[in-house]
């Protein structure tokens, strides 16, 4: 499994494109070592990390990641 930072260093960054989505991401997480998974569905073949959301501990943000310039 890859890692934030490794799609990073292959030239991807992080986008304003962010949802919620149920789950819990922990607030003292790491964002360089999380998990970055493959959307299904409509968004099939971006790229996403779920990241902390501070309103809910019911959620977490899913951050889409971009091909960077």
């Amino acid at each position: 499994m890859k890692t934030l930072r490794d799609y990073q260093s292959m030239g991807y960054v992080l986008s304003d494109d962010i949802t919620y989505q149920s789950g819990y991401v922990s607030r003292k997480a790491d964002m360089s070592k999380q998990i970055v998974y493959e959307a299904k569905g409509s968004r099939k073949g971006q790229f996403y990390v779920l990241a902390p959301c501070f309103k809910s501990t019911r959620y977490c943000y899913r951050q889409y990641l971009k091909k960077g310039v």
